[in-house]
């Protein structure tokens, strides 16, 4: 039988909690356009700020005072963990229904990252043994032989400057692909890889504009996202293809030959052809910029800090991986290559004692979460001891991985991949960056402004 009262008290309770809830503070910004310059112009140190001025709760309004949707629009932003907890772990109430996966959806398809509802969950339960720390554990040799390929290739001499980003680009996007396609690489790794900056330069355009015109409209942006779009497709239909053609051996192996055997425990339904394509540009996207630009980050911090390096070093020779791990994950709390995330509200909520309307944008920012100096003291300051031991502070004080139902599924992936190069590299080579500036820009995911230069010298 259902309980009426109960549903009619917790209906009290909700409408009690929104008359009492504030509204939400934030800038003005320009008196036309908000807070649309500012974002655009600095959006890391807008939303920084923001948060310094106006707290845990941030309203950000962009475009015209008043105005349609289409032009006029309030973001909220949420920065303490508490809220943080509550927008990531309640789909019902946060939804992905925001404009950021729309975007991604128009350039990758519908896999694991852009789906929604019975979809996701089902693409869900099939790839998550795929990614289970015993069956990412199968690809610590092949990540050891292509961190080994890195540092032989580098062959630098005493006083080398290198580009860090390129190097980690390269080394990541060898691993991702050999982990997905096995060793037949070489042809494919250098298309993609002058793909994936191109598309993410173009999805940040799109999700700057005030107003989306339909991809069907015949615009030269509109245009160079079909071309860029057909081309990335026709890459990975064609291995697909060749696949089909000769299936079986070592080939079930990789990463791919296990998306065509997958099938969801609860119905035995395997994927389709389209759902593997949109798998494999995710796994593409988000194993290879995301973690390129983490690796170059840390390498960077490292090489500032030559005291950590060496502890680190010694930590390598030791064996001992723990250490190794924590300046990993120190570098992504400063640079997190996904340094926001977008959710919609689907009804009027209260969120740290704010006002929330139903159909508003709400974005959980790592960027400024990580420096919440309620909880990292002295936040700028690089100290990977922060993560050895145990640590109390709440979950979701440190989220480079997202959370809730929806957290990454190739965690485990990207951390033994970035642990593997930096010991392989800081084994031979000692890091000099402190002559350097690391500048970044917010895209699809966080990267480099310019090259991430670093001296090199032989230990």
């Amino acid at each position: 039988m259902v309980d009426v009262r109960r549903f009619v008290e917790r209906g009290i309770t909700v409408t009690t909690q929104l008359s009492k809830a504030a509204a939400v503070p934030g800038p003005t910004g320009h008196p036309l356009l908000g807070m649309l310059p500012a974002l655009r112009d600095d959006l890391l140190g807008a939303i920084l700020d923001g948060f310094h001025q106006h707290g845990d709760v941030v309203a950000y309004h962009v475009g015209l005072p008043r105005g349609p949707r289409a032009v006029s629009v309030d973001v909220i932003n949420v920065h303490h963990p508490d809220g943080i907890h509550q927008v990531l772990t309640t789909p019902q109430v946060f939804s992905r229904r925001a404009s950021a996966y729309e975007i991604l959806r128009e350039f990758i398809g519908e896999g694991l990252l852009t789906s929604e509802g019975d979809r996701w969950r089902r693409q869900r339960r099939t790839l998550q043994p795929l990614f289970t720390p015993r069956r990412v554990a199968r690809y610590t040799e092949l990540m050891a032989d292509e961190a080994a390929r890195v540092v032989d290739e580098l062959a630098v001499t005493a006083g080398s400057v290198v580009d860090l980003y390129q190097v980690m680009q390269r080394y990541t996007m060898r691993v991702v692909g050999r982990a997905l396609f096995g060793d037949d690489i070489d042809e494919v790794v250098p298309r993609l890889q002058e793909l994936m900056p191109i598309l993410g330069d173009l999805a940040l355009a799109r999700a700057l504009q005030v107003v989306k015109l339909p991809l069907s409209w015949p615009t030269p942006r509109a245009r160079r996202i079909g071309q860029v779009r057909a081309t990335q497709y026709e890459i990975v239909d064609r291995i697909i293809a060749d696949r089909q053609g000769r299936a079986g051996g070592a080939e079930n192996e990789d990463l791919l030959g296990r998306l065509f055997a997958a099938e969801d425990p609860e119905t035995g339904q395997a994927l389709s052809i389209e759902e593997i394509r949109d798998q494999v540009l995710v796994f593409l996207l988000a194993g290879h910029e995301t973690t390129s630009a983490g690796l170059a980050f840390t390498m960077h911090l490292l090489g500032r800090h030559p005291e950590v390096q060496e502890r680190v070093v010694a930590a390598i020779g030791t064996g001992d991986e723990e250490l190794v791990r924590a300046a990993v994950m120190e570098g992504m709390r400063l640079y997190p290559p996904v340094y926001s995330m977008e959710r919609m509200s689907e009804s009027d909520v209260v969120v740290s004692g704010y006002r929330i309307p139903a159909n508003t944008k709400v974005v959980i920012t790592p960027w400024v979460t990580h420096r919440h100096p309620e909880f990292w003291p002295d936040p700028e300051r690089f100290e990977p001891d922060r993560f050895l031991g145990r640590q109390e502070r709440p979950r979701y004080a440190y989220f480079p991985f997202g959370g809730g139902s929806r957290s990454c599924i190739g965690e485990h992936f990207a951390l033994l991949e970035m642990t593997a190069l930096l010991s392989a590299l800081l084994a031979r080579y000692r890091v000099d960056t402190r002559d350097e500036r690391l500048a970044v820009v917010p895209r699809v995911t966080l990267r480099p402004a310019g090259p991430v230069r670093a001296t090199l010298t032989l230990r």
